[in-house]
């Protein structure tokens, strides 16, 4: 879950050239709408092939547990809590229009650091 929400604030920086290449220009902001929608459709995109489908395969009675699991135990919580985080943090990048490129590369690395740097060290929660 917390990999599909970092692709996705990995795709907003990336449409948004937060990050300067050299040799390449960047984009104008801020963006035209029609571009900050896009991000929406290829946000959906990947949620809707990474998560829904990969949960609905699962038997009847994996997703009751999944459920239960996430309403009684705290470590579910957290994970779900930084992903959901880490979408906001990317839909304030891509869909806001932004003038300036600082507030949205802070956004970057606010929804890109607190999930990124736990997500290495949850094997042992995991299980």
């Amino acid at each position: 879950m917390r990999w599909l929400a970092l692709l996705c604030v990995g795709f907003a920086g990336t449409a948004m050239d937060l990050f300067a290449v050299e040799g390449k220009v960047q984009r104008e902001l801020p963006l035209p709408l029609g571009q900050r929608l896009w991000f929406l459709v290829v946000a959906t995109a990947i949620w809707l092939v990474g998560a829904l489908l990969r949960y609905r395969r699962r038997r009847a009675g994996v997703q009751l547990n999944v459920r239960s699991l996430i309403r009684r135990r705290r470590w579910p919580r957290i994970v779900l809590a930084q992903a959901a985080w880490a979408m906001l943090c990317a839909l304030l990048i891509a869909e806001v229009p932004w003038t300036d490129r600082l507030l949205p590369q802070v956004l970057f690395w606010a929804g890109l650091a607190p999930t990124l740097g736990t997500v290495w060290f949850d094997r042992n929660k995991t299980r």
